[in-house]
């Protein structure tokens, strides 16, 4: 049999009253949003000083003793059912005085009064938890002069609109055409403009490149001129501090009944059978740096002269004696002196000798030491292999007896007593 209609409005009532029950135990300020920013900002705790500088503290003395007391006041402690409540009156007031204001002034369009109820119940459902002034902001609210929205536009004025603001937008940063030096028609005009743009800018910075360089070429040779003259000036400043020599025809002739001599090294000559020195002769006349090859090249040229006829012999070495000096005199070394020859020879045969027996001698400490390093090894890999074939056998190796560290092995820990049996 179906349930009546009295069970289930009895039953409605009675869930809804078990919920409202609930609904009541529920602060109404943690189930409404309260729109205070102001008393928030206030009050958080990131504005202390901001907080502090708005009031005086008489003020905020005040005030916090009138938020205690008006939140200990019952009437302010109101539930979640009874601000619904009013919320609900006070949009049922609304609309009546909107009902009435309609037959006061009957010229007033339709559209008018629904908009103006929207209008009235937004505001009653965004600020309806302010319940001591509500009446007052609904005649403010309907008091004022209500703006009529702008009729929109066509889409064609709005697509127009909307191409003008691409293409403006498109051609920013742009030249116009008739800034151009000839108005480009095309993608290519456009290309080989900029190409040629792109071919003076490169012409323009090869110039002024080769003009760099120029000016730096010109100026490096003013510096290398400039050294040049200094150097000259310091030389002809040295060459006038010395007296310059007179030429050998401007001298006066040599007195032979004046008593001094006088006597000009320059002014001697080398005997007619002894030529002046050349590059020929020095190469001739010097030696090898080594002692050795140096006393051979001597007695090759020995047995060489010794093999000429006795004049001839004369001749030759009075040439070489006056080569000899002339070499010596321009820095030559003239490696001739046999004795000194064979005390280097027999200098370097007892470096050699030294060195040789030295080399020996390492030669013995390092093939001692590989012969050590390999009878060690092949010990060990025979002490390895007798290991592992005692343990292949069974056989336990013997225990070697420990001795005392410090003590065992050494002459002082044997004993000095006479032995047994004497």
């Amino acid at each position: 049999m179906p349930t009546s209609a009295a069970a289930l409005h009895a039953s409605l009532e009675k869930h809804n009253a078990t919920f409202e029950s609930l609904l009541r135990l529920i602060p109404a300020k943690f189930y409404l949003v309260q729109d205070d920013g102001d008393d928030q900002v206030r009050s958080s705790k990131y504005h202390k000083n901001k907080r502090n500088k708005q009031a005086p503290k008489q003020a905020i003395k005040e005030a916090s003793k009138k938020a205690r007391r008006e939140k200990l006041d019952p009437a302010n402690n109101k539930s979640i059912l009874d601000i619904q409540n009013e919320r609900a009156s006070a949009s049922a007031r609304a609309k009546k005085g909107k009902a009435k204001q309609a037959q006061k002034h009957p010229a007033d369009d339709a559209s008018d009064e629904e908009d103006g109820a929207a209008d009235v119940t937004l505001d009653l459902d965004l600020d309806g938890h302010d319940d001591v002034n509500e009446d007052d902001e609904f005649d403010e609210d309907e008091a004022a002069e209500i703006v009529p929205m702008p009729e929109s536009q066509s889409i064609d004025a709005l697509r127009a609109k909307l191409h003008a603001r691409m293409s403006t937008l498109r051609n920013r940063g742009r030249r116009p055409p008739g800034e151009y030096p000839q108005d480009v028609g095309s993608r290519d005009e456009l290309l080989e403009e900029r190409r040629q743009q792109r071919a003076a800018m490169r012409e323009r910075r090869r110039k002024e490149t080769r003009e760099k360089i120029r000016r730096e070429e010109e100026q490096r040779g003013k510096k290398g001129k400039d050294k040049d003259k200094g150097r000259d000036k310091a030389q002809t400043t040295k060459t006038q501090l010395l007296v310059p020599d007179r030429p050998p025809s401007s001298r006066p002739a040599h007195d032979p009944k004046s008593p001094f001599t006088n006597i000009a090294f320059s002014t001697l000559a080398t005997p007619a059978d002894a030529p002046s020195s050349s590059k020929k002769a020095h190469q001739r006349l010097t030696t090898s740096a080594n002692p050795t090859q140096a006393l051979a090249q001597l007695a090759a040229r020995k047995e060489r002269l010794a093999a000429l006829p006795a004049d001839k012999r004369r001749q030759i070495e009075e040439r070489e004696r006056w080569q000899k000096a002339e070499a010596r005199m321009e820095g030559v070394k003239v490696r001739d002196d046999e004795a000194r020859l064979k005390k280097a020879v027999k200098k370097d045969e007892k470096e050699k000798g030294k060195s040789k027996k030295s080399w020996d001698e390492r030669k013995e400490q390092i093939g001692a030491a590989m012969a050590a390093r390999q009878k060690k090894r092949t010990d060990n890999i025979a002490q390895r292999n007798e290991r592992r074939s005692d343990k292949r056998k069974g056989t336990k190796p013997k225990a070697s007896s420990k001795a005392r560290p410090g003590f065992e092995g050494k002459a002082f820990g044997k004993g000095k007593g006479k032995k047994k049996g004497k």
